[in-house]
């Protein structure tokens, strides 16, 4: 006996034909090994589908009373992720209605007159692919549960309020393109005075770039969390992955130690994007870049520059990953670094800072015209008061 093996149990077969014309013999000679389920009307092979969600269905497509092409369409139209063969036993021969019952959605297409033994023939074949299917969404089902498993450690990572400092506003955006992602920041206390600012970017998307990340934030956060240098804490993040974890991804990095008493600021950025420094009271808006640092884990020696910037009092830094930028319209046009500046400027006035963050990434949105991002993307604000 062949068994569904999500169900285990007998395959059922829904045979909708009405008053059982030209399917009876093969209804007899498939009632050994298998349940079997009969429609003779339209409403009724649709009722019986939702009901008793049969795996496979024999339908005629000349009936009347059945109108086998609508029901097919309807059928798959109402199926959702769940795979049902259909197949269609018709009288006309011509080309044209084979494609009409191709295009309803049907899996296979019977001409009448045909020997039972050769529609028995086709449902076997038809219940292979289903087994396959089946098979498949059970092995996606374990990945799913997988991933949201992962999901839910990354969220933890996510969870922890901003720091509270006197003379400071923090925002933070991370969306990642499916349930886990690769994008990365953080903030770290590395004493009373200092605090460590991290955004990162794993090449990729989903469950490998995820499971790079997390690595990377547990190097960070176990070993190199008093590390005031941000140029030797990126160096060493890069010798110990490059070391430990070939998994052919790289990371962009942006890390940056500031002082908040004196708002001065040591960063180091491996390829990553140069945030946005804008002087409120000024306007002068600028990138913190610098001349050598290329991603981790390229290369086994990655040697990184250190720069030394003081933010201005009423001032805004922007830190943000690629996928923000790379965001495209429905004319494929990528929403733009140009963009940001000038979405930064035109608000930097606003002293609420969740205000300033949300009006950026609505403005992204707008551009987008109901696109949906195709990577992650990672929007992190702090405001000096």
């Amino acid at each position: 006996m062949d068994i569904n093996p999500y169900t285990q149990s007998p395959w059922c077969i829904l045979l909708a034909d009405p008053a059982n014309k030209g399917l009876d013999r093969t209804c007899a000679a498939l009632k050994s090994g298998y349940t079997m389920l009969i429609a003779e009307d339209g409403p009724q092979t649709v009722e019986t589908y939702l009901s008793k969600r049969p795996d496979i269905i024999v339908m005629s497509a000349d009936a009347p009373a059945l109108d086998g092409f609508q029901v097919c369409r309807k059928i798959k139209d109402i199926s959702g992720r769940r795979f049902t063969p259909i197949i269609l036993v018709s009288e006309q021969t011509d080309i044209s209605s084979l494609q009409q019952g191709f295009q309803s959605g049907a899996e296979d297409y019977l001409r009448k007159p045909f020997e039972p033994e050769e529609l028995i023939i086709r449902i076997q074949s038809a219940l292979r692919t289903k087994k396959l299917y089946v098979e498949l969404m059970k092995a996606y089902e374990v990945i799913d549960r997988e991933r949201d498993i992962l999901a839910n450690i990354q969220k933890n990572f996510f969870s922890e309020a901003p720091p509270q400092i006197p003379g400071y506003q923090f925002f933070t955006k991370y969306q990642p393109s499916s349930k886990a992602g690769g994008d990365y920041y953080d903030f770290i206390q590395i004493d009373q005075e200092r605090l460590g600012i991290m955004t990162a970017d794993v090449s990729g998307h989903g469950i490998p770039a995820a499971v790079v990340m997390s690595m990377k934030r547990i190097l960070l956060r176990a070993f190199l969390s008093d590390q005031a240098s941000p140029a030797e804490t990126l160096e060493t993040l890069n010798s110990v992955l490059f070391k430990h974890l070939k998994s052919g991804h790289f990371i962009t990095a942006f890390y940056g130690v500031l002082n908040t008493k004196t708002r001065v600021m040591k960063y180091a950025c491996a390829g990553h994007c140069p945030p946005f420094l804008l002087d409120c009271n000024s306007g002068e808006l600028t990138e913190l870049k610098n001349q050598k640092g290329i991603p981790l884990m390229i290369l086994p020696d990655n040697p990184m520059d250190e720069v030394e910037t003081q933010l201005p009092p009423n001032s805004k830094l922007v830190l943000y990953t690629d996928g923000l930028i790379e965001a495209q319209n429905r004319q494929g046009e990528q929403w733009g670094r140009q963009r940001l500046a000038d979405e930064i400027s035109r608000l930097g006035a606003e002293q609420n800072l969740d205000a300033f963050g949300e009006q950026i990434l609505a403005s992204v949105d707008q551009f987008m015209g109901g696109n949906a991002f195709s990577d992650d993307y990672t929007l992190v604000a702090l405001q000096i008061d």
